[in-house]
């Protein structure tokens, strides 16, 4: 219990359930997955008030969530050399750059990779456990610097976590705090 009587709020709480949350099959292309999450994003949903999906899950053939990936996986999949260290203090090469031949044919590219291919293994900060208290998923988010957590119950990811809810429900719960007098000095 919070002080004043209320409830901490748990993961569970504030999670999409996968029902609710963009979703593609293993075996779509990277341009399918591209295209699920540009009409997630631009479709008006049923509560205007839920920040719309940034990123899309991967259902096996079993329905099951094998992983998640964001905007950033998705452009990251158009090249591999994304994956690359990179200094940005030094110059862009031309390789990386959207000019480059290789770029080209990016929509024939985008068919041929599937998001299969694009699937890592998410670390263990990646995830949390539906249960946990909203204090941990906070630090999870804020120590990792992510902009969702996949929840989870008994090793089966049952949800998505996202900052953007987090950050509501903080800053709600900021606005209802009762302001304190300061102490005179």
């Amino acid at each position: 219990m919070r002080p004043g009587g209320r409830a901490l709020k748990i993961v569970k709480d504030l999670m999409v359930p996968l029902n609710e949350y963009t979703r593609v099959f293993e075996d779509a292309s990277l341009f399918e997955a591209m295209k699920a999450l540009e009409r997630a994003m631009l479709a008006p949903g049923a509560d205007p008030a839920r920040p719309k999906d940034r990123a899309v899950l991967v259902q096996g053939a079993d329905g099951r969530v094998l992983g998640k990936l964001s905007m950033w996986d998705l452009l990251r999949g158009l090249e591999p050399r994304y994956a690359m260290p990179f200094e940005t203090q030094m110059l862009v090469d031309e390789y990386f750059t959207w000019t480059h031949s290789m770029f080209a044919n990016l929509g024939e590219k985008s068919r041929s990779i599937t998001v299969r291919e694009l699937l890592r293994e998410h670390g263990r900060d990646e995830l949390i456990d539906e249960t946990a208290p909203l204090d941990l998923a906070v630090h999870q988010l804020v120590h990792g610097r992510l902009q969702s957590l996949l929840a989870t119950r008994a090793g089966t990811i049952t949800g998505v976590l996202r900052l953007s809810d987090v950050f509501r429900t903080v800053s709600e719960m900021i606005g209802t705090e009762k302001v304190r007098a300061s102490p005179v000095a």
